[in-house]
């Protein structure tokens, strides 16, 4: 049976005023906080081509010993406040760290013999920390459980690293120099940019998980927890009668 245009405005309009009767998602008055971690850590992979690489080792000295390179992979807090049912403003902090220990092996002599070998130990650490503000989009949908997003993390990046120098070679420290020696240094920074597209699942009104795709400090995928609560109480009536 052929279905008339006025029986399909029917039906269309019957369906949009069950939409109506849900809630969003996403409200005015909403505060919402992300706990985020990211894969993969590019930037680990490029200090790992780099430490392997002839230019970084021409630095020391006979045998080199490089440990394994670990860290967090990068992290983030993301908060919001909802404008209103569609724009939401928020700030983040982002984070990653990545550290690797370089031993150097070497001989000292005595009138042309070996005494011993001696190690020169560089425990190394590069951070990085990103703060910025995140002005984000939400789809207006007629659903509390599902919350689709664009975001876009928008601030200043800061990059520090630290080098803790060690020896088994005292002669290393004569006079001036210490057991044990510590560096911190800043390194460039720069423009912190992180747009990304995301979804929050929500399992009741206040908990839920939050995955995003996109760019932040290296990572292309994330996911983690949300935690939301409104500040508007008839908000907050009709969530929990959803």
């Amino acid at each position: 049976m052929k279905m008339t245009i006025k029986k399909l405005f029917l039906i269309g309009f019957i369906f949009g005023c069950a939409l109506k009767n849900e809630a969003q998602s996403f409200n005015q008055g909403d505060i919402i906080v992300n706990g985020n971690i990211g894969t993969p850590h590019l930037f680990r992979g490029i200090v790992k081509i780099a430490a392997n690489s002839n230019a970084f080792k021409e630095n020391f000295g006979d045998v080199l010993e490089i440990s394994s390179i670990r860290g967090f992979n990068p992290t983030s807090v993301k908060t919001e406040y909802g404008i209103n049912e569609v724009f939401g403003l928020g700030i983040n902090y982002s984070f990653w760290s990545i550290k690797f220990d370089v031993k150097d092996y070497y001989n000292l002599q005595n009138q042309s013999v070996i005494v011993r070998d001696s190690v020169d130990i560089y425990k190394i650490k590069i951070t990085s920390k990103s703060f910025g503000i995140r002005p984000v989009f939400h789809f207006p949908l007629e659903n509390a459980k599902n919350d689709f997003y664009l975001g876009l993390g928008l601030g200043l990046t800061k990059n520090k690293l630290n080098i803790a120098f060690s020896s088994t070679d005292a002669g290393r420290f004569a006079k001036q120099f210490k057991r044990d020696l510590e560096y911190d240094l800043s390194l460039p920074g720069g423009f912190y940019f992180a747009p990304s597209i995301g979804y929050r699942r929500y399992f009741n009104p206040y908990f839920g998980l939050n995955f995003e795709l996109g760019y932040e400090k290296g990572a292309i995928v994330q996911a983690g927890l949300v935690v939301k609560f409104n500040t508007k109480k008839a908000n907050r009536e009709k969530e929990n009668k959803n």
